[in-house]
């Protein structure tokens, strides 16, 4: 087995099913990659998509476990992978037909640990007029973090490994072993005090081993971004997610309580997901 497809999901069905669909689609012959579907505790016909998808793949593996936190599907899957590269995605990702065979290339590089590609963005309802106030750059070295929009061009170029991101995040499985896997992320609102770092810590740790981490065009995927997240208390729940992202890295590296950061500085670290902060609608920076 070359390469493990994982989509980890919780109550989103149909969303999963439209995953699944693009998934079936690969220009690969289905016995170089397994799919392994990690369910966090689904209470609707999550397993009946499941089920009728099964069919559709050479090896396909469904895997429930109800403790809440994406984490915990990650690490299932990852236990009983059997592939050489780790592709995870979420379940309101479509990859392109290509996708896989991006992976399969960038990963002839021995060197490589970690690889991404083309993040697009389809919006269930138009989007804001705000929402061109968060993009940073321009379209070919552009990107937009709070919704995973990632545009690098159309070449395969070196980037940081915190701009791997978990909705196309794949990984040589043996270098993800080597950093222990990932840290906590993706907890339900009442357990955010328990969301980490998650997938950044994975990236941020196997640059610092030494390997390569590319981005790759052929690696492309879209992610379909439902209308509630097109909402500003949406954006605000993102940020105080970043919030919490942050204090569990510096917590781990200090290994001891900080001095929370005065008001100009958390203007400061708002203002990095913004192009011009000066000129952004007060509303989105307040």
């Amino acid at each position: 087995m070359e390469m493990t497809v994982v989509i980890t999901t919780v109550n989103r069905a149909e969303s999963l099913a439209r995953s699944l669909d693009a998934l079936s689609l690969q220009d690969l012959p289905k016995n170089v990659f397994e799919v392994i579907i990690a369910d966090n505790g689904s209470t609707d016909h999550t397993n009946k998509i499941c089920e009728r998808f099964a069919a559709k793949f050479q090896n396909f593996t469904y895997l429930f476990d109800s403790r809440p936190g994406q984490l915990v599907g990650w690490h299932r899957a990852l236990g009983i992978s059997q592939g050489e590269v780790c592709c995870f995605i979420d379940d309101d990702v479509c990859p392109d037909t290509g996708w896989l065979s991006g992976v399969a290339n960038a990963y002839r590089d021995q060197d490589v640990g970690l690889a991404t590609g083309p993040i697009r963005l389809c919006y269930e309802n138009s989007p804001p007029d705000w929402l061109e106030f968060m993009k940073i750059g321009e379209p070919g070295a552009q990107t937009l973090p709070a919704f995973g929009l990632l545009d690098w061009g159309g070449t395969i170029k070196k980037i940081p490994g915190n701009f791997v991101w978990g909705s196309n995040f794949t990984v040589r499985k043996s270098c993800l072993n080597a950093v222990n896997g990932f840290h906590p992320c993706a907890m339900p609102a009442h357990l955010l005090k328990f969301h980490g770092d998650g997938e950044v810590y994975v990236g941020r740790s196997i640059e610092s081993l030494g390997k390569k981490v590319i981005y790759h065009p052929e690696i492309s995927v879209v992610h379909h971004i439902s209308k509630n997240k097109l909402t500003l208390s949406s954006v605000r729940s993102k940020f105080i997610t970043s919030g919490y992202v942050r204090s569990f890295a510096l917590l781990r590296k200090s290994r001891q309580p900080y001095t929370l950061p005065s008001e100009a500085q958390f203007y400061e670290m708002a203002s990095q997901y913004f192009e011009n902060p000066t000129r952004t609608p007060k509303e989105l920076i307040r």
